[in-house]
């Protein structure tokens, strides 16, 4: 098989998921041959068993919408004189667009397109004349017109499947189920005692810990820290809540909150942690939180579970399908019922035993979705185009 795999960026110190994807990418290129598109970098990118690399812009010279459209063309022709016809791009729609319509309307269809989406976009369309708005209303469209000239839709898990269907009336038999991944390399469980120490050497505590890691966005639901937060002071618990996070609308609210009532022994607020740091975090970690109103295949939960953290989460996305059966109980929460949540995160962090039993089940689902099963199952996927 020949493959184009379209990355939106590569940067050293992303905080975002894709920095997982070169692991991805390096399994996958020995079993296919493949040429990766990045679309912005700040460094040459280190992806082994790669037979070509395409950087659009590496922060030196800019690249204009247009200019994009054209070079994407040209790699497109370029590779599929080349044998290659299959190109996926990963949530990109200055990615996808220019691939689809070359495919489309100047090579009469004769490759595969697929384009990976997978969330739930719950903030409300506002239509005032503002430029978030206006650029909200743009992508809407443009993804709309992605959906219409791609060949597949790749997303996942089984309930997103679902979503795309019944939302946005894609028909089944073009929507692959595809898996995000996690390396077992970089994420694994603490003993007991090295956990007591990391969370001594990183943080200086010796309390147990709630980890919060994703956007400030109130939709990731944020604002319900500083709730659990004043449970904790008031139950006058031995517990920390770390949020970890790229700045988002609810930033500021957050510190506000934080000064206000008093919460900086119960709400520590580190920021934004490139990814290649963070898994040291979820290794300290004795519950994670994740109280988005809206989500796809969130690989914080991936990331969490493979370190032996269990994960609090609403009922969102796909969460319901890759958490393990035997915990949804305790950690799948009804969208909304916020109350339900806070109580539960603060139930949770006071049984010990329970908290045990949750790790094992939670690292031992995450081995499914280590990253040589997820490449089997591309494989598996495309090869049936």
């Amino acid at each position: 098989m020949k493959l184009c795999y379209v990355l939106p960026q590569y940067y050293k110190n992303s905080a975002e998921n894709f920095f997982h994807i070169a692991n991805f990418l390096s399994e996958l290129g020995k079993q296919v041959e493949l040429y990766v598109v990045v679309e912005h970098s700040d460094t040459t990118p280190k992806i082994n068993n790669v037979k070509k690399i395409f950087i659009l812009d590496d922060g030196s010279n800019s690249i204009s919408n247009f200019g994009r459209l054209v070079r994407l063309v040209n790699i497109y022709f370029e590779l599929y004189k080349k044998g290659v016809t299959v190109y996926f791009a990963r949530a990109s729609l200055t990615g996808v667009l220019p691939l689809a319509l070359a495919n489309r309307f100047l090579n009469f269809n004769r490759a595969s397109i697929i384009f990976w989406s997978c969330g739930q976009d719950v903030v409300p369309l506002s239509f005032s004349p503002s430029k978030k708005n206006i650029k909200r209303i743009i992508s809407k469209l443009l993804a709309w017109l992605a959906f219409k000239v791609i060949n597949y839709l790749a997303t996942g898990p089984e309930l997103m499947v679902d979503y795309y269907h019944q939302y946005y009336k894609i028909p089944k038999h073009k929507i692959l189920t595809l898996y995000n991944d996690i390396s077992l390399e970089r994420f694994y469980p603490l003993s007991v005692q090295k956990k007591a120490i990391s969370k001594e050497v990183i943080l200086g505590i010796n309390k147990k810990v709630m980890l919060f890691v994703h956007t400030f966005n109130e939709c990731r639901g944020v604002d319900l820290l500083p709730l659990i937060a004043k449970n904790i002071k008031d139950k006058k618990l031995n517990v920390i809540i770390v949020a970890i996070g790229r700045p988002g609308d609810y930033s500021d609210e957050l510190d506000q909150k934080i000064n206000k009532d008093n919460l900086q022994d119960y709400l520590l607020n580190l920021g934004e942690v490139a990814n290649k740091d963070i898994a040291k975090y979820y290794q300290l970690a004795d519950l994670f939180l994740m109280p988005s109103r809206g989500e796809g295949f969130p690989r914080v939960l991936l990331e969490a579970m493979a370190c032996g953290c269990p994960t609090l989460s609403f009922g969102v996305g796909g969460v319901a399908n890759i958490l393990p059966i035997d915990t949804i109980k305790e950690l799948l929460i009804p969208l909304d019922d916020e109350n339900q949540f806070v109580e539960q995160s603060i139930k949770l962090i006071n049984d010990q035993k329970l908290l045990e039993e949750l790790s094992q089940y939670s690292h031992q689902k995450a081995k499914q979705y280590r990253t040589e099963n997820i490449v089997d199952m591309y494989i598996d996927r495309l090869s049936d185009i």
